[in-house]
Order: structure tokens, then sequence, then C-alpha cells
């Protein structure tokens, strides 16, 4: 065509006037045919002027990037033109997500992957952007028009630039943040134990992002970008990999659902359903005996009443190797309720820190345990009480500042000055027969006053200094240590002399404080690494039964998390019930507010 239009002007080439509109038509023509970015991109073309890649001013960057993306996405409206700009500048205007046959590249597809636990989580405006980033991630732009193709381009970046400041800010884990507590210590100060986790915007890592592009790929930049703000991968590989397998059992079609109680020796052709529910799994390792013949339908045996008790293992229900009313609602829950649920918790991995502290104290709500963590290394476990409803323990990245052996127990301003303080005028000696004290303000060691020097109306005063504590002994609600936390809500871990509870299922029960099941073991194994502190100092310190505070080196961090799904070292996906309500975006009176 192009020819023939060259050859059709040609003809009448007789005169002055037809040779300039020859010349002029044939310029427009061919310019035309040119790649958009060919004016400016070093890989379009060698003949390029290098002072337009090199040195061209901002306004022309964001002129060429607004025209790029109109000729394509004319409706679409850039967030961050300026950033853009100085991208593909600084990347010679190459394509940072697709290869040069218009496949998607490496970053593409590693961003893709990222994003499609996301697109599983329950319907948020804010998912909308992620769900048009995916489809472009998708789809090859093979068309053969690099301006296509660098429009496309163009329109990912902006997309994923909003993407990254999202995870940056921490937008996703506000909503699992909860106001169940205000702050209850306002003298304390934690300006030597800063957070782990380091909240920023796109703004403030930008500069660092774009010199990062100098004289690499734009490919290995993006894969970087990508990986930076992933979180802690000793969590969310494992994690990402179980999705995976989720999804693949989602593309195999409809869920089968079991409705009858089966158990050993049941012959149903329930039998069937459940070895290929527990087969999908991996609590079943084959499926051959479960198949009905002609003459009979498949026995629900051994194997296969193992398999299920391995099943109700996993999900902390009452292991019976039958398919009762509760296991047949876990073994129903389909693939897609369950990647969404894995989907939020794969959100809440955002509540760690990129790389966790050697030494840690790793506490999971949802599943009411607590593990001392040394080097990757699991080196005590315990099942721990939480708070209860309304008064949840909220999700915190902490340090562990201090042990206090023997501690007093600041009794809640609640407590104190609706119950406890009346009951004191009335009984003078009720007080010292409880072990409680009366304390003046925050101070270490504490300032003990007596009850006669303080009037009903000081203590009783919005902005009274005075506080009622208990010391240590049989009424003690501390027991015999407690942990201190670098948060100024009073939330902290303590022992209690009160161990029945630990025999309950459920133990969201406290206050909002955490009690150990095994304390005295936590501090053996914190202090292992001290000289001043064998056993037999610790427990003579006790049976002094004076308040001592030890520092713990090297310091421990305690992450609070909230883990209704992850997996064990074999891969395994473990479930428990949320509790706090957690899995989902929903408005609930039990949960914050939401940004």
């Amino acid at each position: 065509m192009k020819s023939i239009l060259i050859g059709q002007l040609a003809y009448p080439l007789k005169k002055g006037l037809y040779q300039k509109v020859f010349f002029a038509c044939c310029l427009l023509l061919l310019l035309s045919f040119l790649p958009a970015c060919a004016s400016i991109s070093k890989s379009s073309t060698p003949s390029q002027p290098k002072t337009l890649s090199s040195q061209a001013s901002h306004t022309t960057l964001t002129n060429w990037v607004n025209s790029t993306l109109a000729t394509y996405y004319p409706q679409q409206e850039l967030t961050h033109l300026d950033y853009l700009a100085k991208l593909y500048q600084q990347s010679e205007f190459n394509n940072f997500w697709f290869d040069t046959t218009g496949q998607p590249n490496t970053a593409a597809r590693l961003l893709l992957s990222d994003l499609k636990p996301w697109l599983a989580l329950d319907p948020h405006p804010r998912l909308k952007l992620y769900k048009q980033l995916a489809e472009l991630l998708k789809q090859p732009v093979n068309t053969g028009l690099p301006r296509h193709r660098q429009a496309t381009d163009l329109l990912i970046t902006d997309l994923f630039l909003s993407y990254q400041d999202d995870l940056l800010q921490g937008y996703w884990t506000q909503f699992d943040l909860d106001q169940d507590h205000g702050v209850t210590n306002a003298y304390e100060r934690w300006d030597n134990w800063p957070d782990e986790v380091v909240r920023k915007r796109l703004v403030d890592v930008f500069p660092y992002w774009l010199q990062q592009l100098k004289g690499q790929q734009p490919s290995v930049w993006a894969v970087a970008r990508i990986q930076e703000t992933q979180p802690a991968s000793y969590y969310y590989l494992p994690w990402r990999k179980a999705f995976t397998q989720l999804e693949k059992m989602a593309a195999l079609g409809d869920w089968p659902q079991i409705n009858d109680y089966l158990k050993q020796g049941s012959r149903s052709p329930e039998v069937t359903r459940l070895a290929v529910q527990l087969k999908h799994q991996g609590d079943l390792n084959q499926l051959e005996n479960y198949f009905p013949t002609a003459d009979q339908q498949p026995l629900f045996d051994l194997p296969l009443e193992q398999a299920l008790k391995n099943f109700q293992l996993r999900h902390n229900l009452k292991v019976t190797g039958t398919t009762n009313k509760v296991t047949r609602h876990k073994l129903n829950l389909t693939p897609q309720e369950r990647m969404r649920v894995l989907a939020h918790n794969l959100r809440r991995l955002h509540h760690l820190p990129k790389t966790p502290n050697k030494r840690n104290l790793m506490i999971n709500m949802a599943d009411q345990r607590l593990a001392f963590i040394e080097d990757q290394q699991v080196k005590l476990d315990m099942k721990i009480i939480i708070g209860r409803d309304g008064l949840r323990t909220p999700i915190m990245n902490q340090w562990l500042t201090s042990l206090v052996l023997n501690p007093l127990w600041n009794v809640p301003d609640s407590i104190a000055k609706q119950r406890i303080f009346p009951r004191a005028l009335q009984n003078p000696h009720y007080l010292s027969s409880r072990d409680y004290a009366l304390v003046d303000g925050w101070h270490t060691p504490s300032r003990f006053v007596s009850l006669d020097d303080v009037s009903e109306s000081d203590f009783q005063d919005e902005k009274s200094s005075y506080r009622i504590v208990q010391k240590t002994g049989r009424y003690n609600q501390l027991g015999k240590v407690k942990f201190r936390l670098s948060n100024q809500q009073a939330i902290y871990l303590h022992d209690t002399p009160y161990r029945q509870a630990f025999n309950q299922d459920n133990r969201d029960i406290s206050s909002g404080c955490v009690r150990l099941e095994d304390a005295d073991q936590l501090v053996l194994a914190l202090l292992k690494h001290s000289k001043n502190w064998s056993e037999e100092a610790i427990n003579e310190a006790y049976q002094l039964g004076e308040e001592r505070y030890l520092q713990v080196r090297p310091k421990v961090a305690v992450y609070l998390m909230y883990w209704t799904a992850w997996t064990d070292k074999a891969g395994r996906l473990h479930w428990r019930d949320d509790i706090y309500n957690k899995d989902t975006f929903q408005a609930d009176k039990r949960l914050a507010s939401h940004p």
C-alpha cells in the first residue's frame, strides 16, 4: 500500500510546485508509519537525536507520556505523570513489563502472581485498580505497533506505582487496627525501642528508586521493587505457594459436598466425595480404593479415617475420625472461600517487618499460642490466653523491654475507682488484706502512699496521678512474672495463678493482655545467655518477693499477629476460626473504624 501511494504521487513531478507537494506528502506519510517513540526511544531507532532522551525538558517528557497514552487509552487519567516522565527518561524509554515481542516479561509475571491474592479478597473499591493492573499484565501486546506496547507499558507502570504506594503506607493493615485500648500509661516513652516497621510513602522512596534504575535493565529494576514490598519471605513464599494450590483446586470445578455422617465402616457414595476432598487437600495419599464397583459402594476404611483425623488436626477440631456437623462444615468450604481467607492472612503479613528479629516471640492470637524463636528455630511453644471481644489483644510489633519478677499489678482505672477505692474507704484494712497498695504516678520503683494521705476527690479526679497496684502474692493477677512491652496501652505478657483456663478450647477471655501457660520456662529460655541470671538466681529472686526488673539481651522482638491460616514446615495449610472477625472488609461492631 505504501509503495503504491508513493508511485501515484511520483507521476506529476514535472513542475516545482508538484515537487514541493510530493516531498511534503512523502514526509507526512513516512512519519505516520514510524513508531510513536521513534524520536525519543533509543531502542526503536538508532538515528534518534540523543539530546531528546538525555536532556529533554520535563514538559517535553510529560507531553510525550500523555500523548503516547492518549493514543490507545484516551479515557485513562494518570496518577503519577511526573514519576513516569523521570522513570522512562532514566530507562532510555525502554519497556518495564514487555519484551521486544510484546510478551509479558519476568517482572510482569511476578507482579501478576503477587496481585492474585488481592483479587481473591472481598470486594473493595481500591481493588478495582489492582484488577485493571492484573488484566493488563495478562495480555501480550503483539500488534506490531511499538506505540501500543509503550502506551500499555506506561499505564501498567502508573498503576504499579499506586499499588506500591498502598503497600509502602500500610493501607491494607489499617483494616486490622482496633480501638479497644486507649493510651493508659502516657508517662512511658520508648525512644530507644524504635518500631521495626516504618511506614513510608512513594514520594519518600522514589529518589532512591530512580537512582537504582540508572544503568539497570527496567525489568530487573521492576523485579527488585516488587520484592522490596513483599512481606517477610520466610512466611510469604510458602503461603503464596499454598494459595497457588488452592487456585488449582478451584479450577477443577465444583467442590464436592458432604451431607451425611460417616465413620469407619460406612459404605456410601459420599465416601468417594470425602476421599476426593481429602486427596486434594493433602490428607489422603491415593484415591484408587474409594470408587464404587458394580457390586457395592466404597468403604470408609482405616486409611480414610486417619486422613480425616489429619484434616481435623489441621483445623483445630476435636479429633473423632467422623464427619460430624462441625467437620462437615469445614470439609465443605470451597477452594474459593479458602483462597479469600488465606488472602486476608497474606494481607496481614504486612504487619511484620521485612526481616523479623532473630530472637522473637511469635504470638498467633487466632491459634492462641506463643512460640519463642531463635534463628528461625522454635525453642519453646505454649498455649496463651488473649483478650475477649471488646477488649481484644491488638496486632502489634513490640520489643520485650524487660522482665519483671514479682510484679506489681496496675489495677485498671475503672476497677480501682468503681470497686476497690470505695471499699477501702469503708474498711481501712481492705487494701492490705488483698495485697493492694496506693501509689503516686508511674515511677520505677513505685512511690507508695498512705490511704490517709489521699482524699476521695483527689483519687477520683480525672487527672489524678494516684493508682492502685497489687503486690506479689497469692492474689496477684500477674503471677510471678511480667514481660513488659514497648507500648503505652498497658498491653503485656504475664504469668497467671489461674491455670485451669488453659484447659479450655476457646481462651479469648482476658482484658487484652496475654497470659502464658508456662511463664517460668519462658523466663529461663530468654535468660539463657545471661551470665548473672541462672535458674538458681531466678528462684532466689522469686523467694525474696521483691519486684525486680531484668533486661534481656540479645534483644527480643514480640510479634502479636493474627493468622487464621498458615503453612507448617511441610507446606500443609492449617486453619483457625476467625474469633476477632478480621477476615473481612465489611463493617462490623467488633471491628475498628475503617480507613
